[in-house]
C-alpha cells in the first residue's frame, strides 16, 4: 500500500527527524507505509495494509489511531461515488470500528469529525483534535500584479476523487462564468468527464488525478488567483479538515467556502464565505471577478494570517506530549 498523504500531514512532515532511515537511527520505526511504533506506542494513520491494520489491532502496548474522515458517514452520504461508498463501508467493517474500539487515543483532523466520534461514550475520553502540517512553502502572491492590470484570472478546483458530487454541482455555474468572461481559466481535477462543456471547453482544463508526490511537485508549480472549494450538506462533508486552506495557499490562491465550514473562520476577515448550495455560488464568483483589487487584498491578508501559524511545531509538540520519552 503506498503512503496517504493523510500520513504525512498528520505524522511525518512533523515527525520526521526522528524517524529512523536506512542511513541513520531515531527512536521512531516504520513498520507499514502509514504505520509507525515508537517504544510501547504504535502509530496507526487512517490505514495500511490488512496485515499492518491486524498487526495494530494486536499491539501489545498503546494504540494512537489517527482518523481525517467520518468514515461511517461516508458509507451512506449520497453524494460519494457508490464505488467510494463501498469502500468505505468494507474499511469500517473490516477494521476501522475495531481501530476505533481498540485504540487508546483517537487523533481526529476536525472538531467536526471530534463531535461525531464523541457521541460514543467509550470514546469520548479518548479524543484529541489534530490540525495538519504541510511542508510544501506557501506561494509569494506575484501573479496577482498582473491580475490587477487586466491579464486573466485563474481558478482552481483542487478536489479528490470523493469531491466530484459538489464539482457536478456547481458546474453548470461555471459553465456559465467561462462563456460570459473571456479572460477566466479554470482548472479542475476529475479522473473522467465531468460535463461535456467543461470538458470541451477551450479555457478550462481537466487534470486527471496524481500520485501523492507528483501531485506536490504539480502543487508547487501552480499559481492560481480563486480557489473554491465546494462541500455539499452531509456529515461527512462537514468533517472534512482544514487542509485545503493551506493547500490553496500553497498555489498562492484565495480560497472560497461555504458559509458553514468551521476551518474557514482561522482566517478571519480574509475568509470569503459562499452559499451552502455549490449551484448558487455563481453570483458570489461574478462579484469576486468584477473586483481584482479585492481578490488580491484578501489573498494577502489570507497570506499574513496563515504565516503567522506554525502547525509544524504545533504538531510535534501534540505528538512530543503523546509519546513522550520514546522521542525525547
Amino acid at each position: 500500500m503506498a503512503r496517504l498523504p493523510t500520513t504525512d500531514l498528520y505524522f511525518r512532515n512533523a515527525m520526521d527527524p526522528w524517524i529512523s532511515r536506512w542511513w541513520r537511527r531515531g527512536p521512531i520505526r516504520r513498520v507499514g507505509a502509514n504505520a509507525f511504533v515508537a517504544g510501547e506506542w504504535f502509530v496507526l494513520v487512517r490505514q495500511d495494509k490488512p496485515l499492518v491494520m491486524r498487526e495494530a489491532l494486536a499491539w501489545h502496548g498503546r494504540l494512537a489511531y489517527v482518523i481525517d474522515d467520518d468514515i461511517a458517514a461516508g458509507t451512506v452520504c449520497e453524494h460519494l461515488p457508490e464505488t467510494y461508498r463501498a469502500k468505505l463501508a468494507e474499511f469500517d467493517r473490516r477494521f476501522h470500528r475495531d481501530l476505533l474500539a481498540r485504540a487508546d487515543v483517537v487523533l481526529a483532523a476536525s472538531d467536526s469529525l471530534a463531535e461525531s466520534l464523541a457521541r460514543s461514550p467509550r470514546l469520548a475520553n479518548r479524543l484529541q483534535r489534530i490540525e495538519p502540517a504541510w511542508r510544501l512553502p506557501l506561494a509569494n502572491l506575484d501573479h496577482f500584479a498582473d491580475l490587477e492590470q487586466g491579464a486573466g484570472l485563474k481558478i482552481a478546483m483542487l478536489g479528490s476523487g470523493s469531491h466530484r458530487g459538489a464539482l457536478e454541482a456547481i458546474a453548470p455555474a461555471l459553465e456559465g462564468i467561462l462563456d460570459r468572461h473571456k479572460q477566466v481559466q479554470l482548472t479542475y481535477l476529475a479522473r473522467r468527464r465531468v460535463t461535456d462543456r467543461l470538458e470541451q471547453h477551450p479555457r478550462a482544463r481537466r487534470i486527471e488525478p496524481m500520485t501523492w508526490p507528483e501531485y506536490q511537485r504539480w502543487l508547487v508549480r501552480q499559481r492560481f488567483h480563486l480557489a473554491l472549494y465546494p462541500l455539499l450538506p452531509s456529515p461527512f462533508e462537514r468533517a472534512r479538515s482544514s487542509n485545503k486552506l493551506t493547500e490553496h495557499a500553497v498555489v498562492g490562491a484565495l480560497g472560497v467556502y461555504p458559509q458553514s465550514w468551521a476551518p474557514a473562520r482561522r482566517l478571519g476577515k480574509a475568509a470569503v464565505l459562499a452559499p451552502e448550495n455549490p449551484a448558487e455560488w455563481g453570483i458570489l464568483i461574478e462579484k469576486l471577478i468584477a473586483n481584482p483589487t479585492e481578490i488580491s487584498q484578501l489573498a494577502q491578508l489570507n497570506l499574513q494570517n496563515l504565516s503567522c501559524e506554525n502547525p509544524l511545531a504545533m504538531q510535534q509538540e501534540l505528538w512530543f506530549n503523546l509519546l513522550g520519552r520514546f522521542v525525547q
